[in-house]
């Protein structure tokens, strides 16, 4: 199958005014996801059922609980098709055509907010328009509000790819359960995906990978490339406000286990695993979508428990992790959080779990930043600490000329962008969002650059009857 069958697509984002933001933050729309009332304080979570009564009925195999094709069919140019090399060659020839305005934009995914009208924005205006043009952005999250039916969100899709010179990743937190945005409207029909917690109760990883399947077949009949899932945090902490039912259990090793599984059942059907929220969100009692958050821990209580999962998401591949906000004084040394530390990012995610793909931040309008750095010099902060793709920055426009500036004088080397870029581009071409230089039936309009004929694919899969059928099989095994 060739490369460029894959069908993809991006979204884009509107600049908000700071009183947008924070309006916007009492409603949850800002951050990675805001949990709802399952993961609440005080509302018991499932129980965990005993060890012996997880993974199914006895003699289940992993085929019975997957949809007719099995847990190796995939959607039309999901999978890798580029070798290593030839990747990595792709790679250094765009980085070589692209000029330092075009790298520096792909740092960032904005989120699409409102539009010129200050109403959620489903179609595609001139003021995104013009700052797809301005800015070249890596990516772009989508809420529930911008999904507000498969043709209209499809044809979004096209139009805001069609606007971009470089194609984008597209994405969306679509965990499952109280953090699912194709389930915002009820002109949508999604799967409605059981939560973590309910799939980690299974104990079956064959099961969580075919659930992940059904997940990516829907976003990617969407065109959309990426998802910020699964959480990894182990939800040691029955009080966590923002965690809860987004966890798939407190043992370390269920945990693990999931999250590998639901990172392969992800990507192995075209859609981008982003595992959450390094360096562990699971043992709070604050939310970072409201304000600064400390955990107590040093290194080694990290290393024993909270890395746990995220090394097994990183062995099983994930293309992305996505950072906390959270504050590590007894790792550190002072209160700076993990987004903004080159220590957590540099020393802890890339030397001590030796990861080499993409690091996401949260969203970049949160509160708990509010001390450290004001909204304009976060991306920067951020980038500086070792972070590739910066999410949600308030000003697309500004951040983008401050981190240009910020070359131009030296600030940061040109070196480091083109490392982070190079980790942008590998997952794109991953994603058949970008493929081999010299295909002439691919290239865009300047012939710069080796895209798609179309991001979309032609069919819509949501709620078919064996991704129903996953669904019941979760609930029968939990209830």
């Amino acid at each position: 199958m060739n490369l460029f069958s894959r069908n993809c697509v991006f979204f884009c984002v509107h600049l908000c005014t700071l009183s947008t933001i924070v309006a916007l933050l009492s409603l949850g729309l800002v951050a990675c996801a805001t949990p709802g009332p399952e993961g609440s304080p005080g509302e018991a979570l499932p129980k965990e059922l005993p060890r012996e009564s997880r993974g199914g009925p006895p003699g289940a195999e992993a085929d019975d609980l997957l949809p007719p094709g099995g847990a190796g069919s995939a959607v039309a140019g999901a999978g890798l098709l580029l070798d290593d090399a030839l990747r990595e060659r792709a790679v250094q020839d765009m980085l070589s055509r692209m000029t330092l305005e075009e790298r520096v934009g792909q740092l960032f995914m904005p989120a699409l907010v409102v539009d010129s009208r200050g109403a959620p924005l489903v179609e595609l205006d001139e003021a995104t328009r013009a700052m797809i043009g301005t800015v070249q952005p890596g990516g772009v999250i989508l809420f529930g509000a911008n999904l507000r039916d498969p043709d209209q969100t499809r044809r979004l899709v096209e139009d805001l790819q069609e606007a971009s010179p470089i194609p984008l990743l597209v994405a969306v937190d679509q965990e499952g359960g109280i953090v699912s945005r194709l389930n915002s409207s009820t002109r949508m029909p999604a799967t409605a995906i059981p939560s973590a917690w309910r799939i980690g109760l299974t104990g079956s990883e064959e099961l969580a990978y075919a659930i992940a399947g059904a997940m990516a077949r829907e976003l990617r009949s969407l065109g959309i490339t990426m998802n910020f899932a699964p959480v990894a945090d182990i939800l040691t902490n029955p009080e966590n406000p923002v965690i809860g039912s987004r966890a798939f259990g407190s043992d370390p090793h269920l945990v693990a286990r999931m999250v590998a599984a639901t990172v392969r059942g992800l990507q192995d059907n075209g859609v981008s695993a982003v595992i959450k929220h390094f360096p562990g969100h699971g043992d709070t009692r604050e939310d970072t979508h409201y304000q600064s958050v400390i955990v107590d821990h040093d290194l080694e209580r990290l290393r024993t428990l909270e890395f746990i999962p995220f090394r097994e998401g990183i062995t099983a591949g994930a293309e992305g992790v996505m950072t906390a906000h959270i504050s590590l004084p007894r790792v550190v040394g002072d209160d700076t959080p993990a987004t903004l530390s080159p220590e957590v990012l540099q020393g802890m995610l890339r030397k001590d779990l030796g990861y080499s793909g993409l690091i996401v931040t949260d969203s970049l309008v949160m509160k708990a930043l509010d001390r450290f750095a004001p909204p304009d010099e976060r991306p920067l902060r951020a980038f500086q600490a070792g972070a590739d793709l910066l999410l949600y920055p308030l000003s697309p426009e500004g951040s983008f000329r401050r981190i240009l500036r910020a070359l131009e004088e030296g600030e940061i080397p040109e070196d480091a962008l083109n490392r982070a870029v190079g980790r942008i581009l590998r997952v794109k071409f991953e994603r058949g969002l970008l493929g081999p230089p010299g295909d002439p039936s691919r290239e865009s309009p300047e012939g710069r650059f080796s895209r798609p004929v179309r991001f979309v694919p032609e069919a819509v899969e949501m709620g078919t009857p064996e991704h129903l059928q996953l669904v019941e099989e979760v609930y029968r095994r939990t209830s």
